[in-house]
């Protein structure tokens, strides 16, 4: 979708359909010349402020007649009471602009925001969100089809913005914009089939990002057998699938620093050969949305998504990628892998996969980079479901000020972590009889979610790190109106968030 932003003119857009926001109690603005169309609106009792609530009017024919330069349609968006205002209604009340907008088969919608509209928010963060509105409510997967698909209407929308937080607002839409992109690429990859997103499609997906900043690099097969990664390899024996380690590279002019983000790349999940049951298995090719945010955070960043931040810090993504599967040749209960770091591991579960590929990813990035922060984000486990739904995703970490930070920049973004704690009793759980660890804690032990964070936490030792669950976020969430089902594409925006606060 395109947007463009401009001040508001002195007199109303030539448009097909201008949306205005409509508070409870309030009369709504509009353009001078509109205040009377917008009265004959009031008057029907059709036009309501309630959250949510849309109405769209035609303009009477006598005054269109008048001043052809007038709207054909005048529409409102219904916001709630304005003390209510927050960037989520924002960001909801221009997908239901959109697509309003859409189904009237409009070319381009009109927006009309003011400053009175978001009162209590920063016009960047009002900008932020309702770019991200508009283009996330916007979206939708183009599934493979023997038919065209056909033409989509609103694909363009100029937002008009009236109030002294013109220049805020602007900058917030232009970061609105990047994050909103780059979380719809990442839908686009995670709700791909498992044979049309296996690792290979993966890393092309990945060199296509290289570029203003980013470099790309592949890591074969023959590569991690020289580095030892027989957690990873392990993991991938039984596809004829061939793994990936895909590693990207931002690195600004002048970086002082180096931040590694780490995602979980596992195309599809049978469970190997602790099958998982046949229901919903096929939504285990979006068991690498970890790995879809990562390739996410990179295309924001190479389309800007830093432009107006500090940006002195190297950015490392690293992403391991690769099929489980149970073939005959798939690694079985009560094997022994070793990691590149040289950490022995007991499979007691061979459906415990990702944090074995995540384990050789984490020491490698931390013994290649020497980052001074890891994040590693995950579709790790189930129990988060139960622990927290579908409504906000597990952070654990080992510094208090990485996690602080990822939470703010999840509230910024709407996309809320929980802190669960990670106890040295966590950490005692995982030490294996015939290993120095094994991949799951004792049956009936219980804290599945915090578990697998206390496997990953032996191969960041040393280093601040914090770890994402995200595998009730990343799919399955509640429906809103910029998100519809599917994949969510969750955490790109988090992370853009966060690497501009770095």
């Amino acid at each position: 979708m395109k947007l463009r932003l401009s001040p508001v003119p002195g007199s109303a857009p030539r448009a097909e359909l201008l949306f205005a926001l409509a508070h409870e109690g309030a009369t709504p603005q509009a353009l001078p010349p509109l205040q009377r169309s917008l009265a004959d609106c009031q008057a029907s009792g059709d036009l309501s402020g309630e959250f949510r609530a849309t109405s769209v009017f035609h303009l009477q024919l006598g005054t269109a007649r008048k001043d052809r330069a007038l709207p054909r349609r005048l529409g409102f968006v219904g916001m709630g009471k304005a003390k209510e205002v927050s960037t989520e209604r924002l960001r909801q009340a221009a997908a239901l602009a959109q697509q309003r907008a859409e189904a009237h088969k409009v070319d381009t919608l009109h927006l009309l925001v003011r400053d009175e509209d978001h009162k209590g928010l920063s016009g960047e963060a009002a900008g932020t969100a309702v770019a991200e509105g508009l283009i996330l409510g916007a979206y939708r997967y183009e599934k493979p089809s023997k038919t065209k698909p056909k033409p989509r209407h609103a694909q363009k929308a100029e937002v008009c913005y009236a109030g002294r937080s013109f220049q805020a607002f602007s900058a917030g839409f232009a970061l609105g914009i990047a994050g909103a992109e780059a979380t719809c690429f990442a839908r686009d990859l995670e709700n791909r089939a498992g044979n049309h997103c296996t690792p290979s499609d993966l890393a092309r997906e990945a060199r296509k990002l290289a570029g203003r900043r980013v470099r790309v690099r592949i890591l074969e097969r023959k590569d991690m057998e020289r580095l030892g990664m027989g957690a990873l390899l392990g993991v991938a024996r039984g596809s004829v699938q061939p793994p990936k380690l895909i590693v990207l590279d931002y690195n600004p002019a002048g970086a002082k620093d180096t931040v590694c983000v780490v995602g979980k790349g596992l195309t599809f999940d049978t469970g190997g050969i602790s099958i998982k049951p046949s229901g919903k298995m096929d939504e285990m090719r979006m068991d690498m949305c970890g790995g879809g945010a990562v390739l996410g955070l990179f295309h924001a960043l190479g389309k800007g998504g830093l432009d107006g931040a500090r940006d002195k810090t190297r950015i490392v993504g690293v992403i391991p990628a690769s099929e489980n599967m149970p073939d005959g040749d798939a690694q079985k209960p009560g094997d022994v892998v070793t990691a590149c770091d040289g950490t022995t591991i007991e499979v007691l579960n061979t459906d415990a996969e990702g944090r074995l590929i995540l384990a050789d990813a984490l020491a490698y990035a931390k013994k290649t980079y020497e980052p001074s922060r890891i994040v590693d984000l995950a579709t790790l486990t189930g129990a988060v479901i139960v622990a927290l739904g579908h409504e906000a995703a597990a952070v654990i970490g080992t510094d208090r000020s990485l996690v602080h930070a990822l939470q703010d920049a999840g509230k910024a973004a709407d996309e809320p972590l929980w802190e669960l704690p990670l106890w040295e009793p966590h950490r005692e759980q995982m030490k294996s009889k015939y290993a120095d660890l094994q991949n799951i804690n004792a049956p009936g032990a219980g804290n599945g979610t915090i578990a697998g964070a206390a496997f990953l936490s032996f191969f960041v030792e040393g280093t601040a790190w914090a770890h994402l669950d995200i595998a009730g976020t990343a799919w399955d969430q509640r429906a809103r109106d910029y998100y519809r089902g599917g994949a969510a594409g969750t955490a790109v925006r988090t992370l853009l968030h966060w690497a501009r606060g770095l």
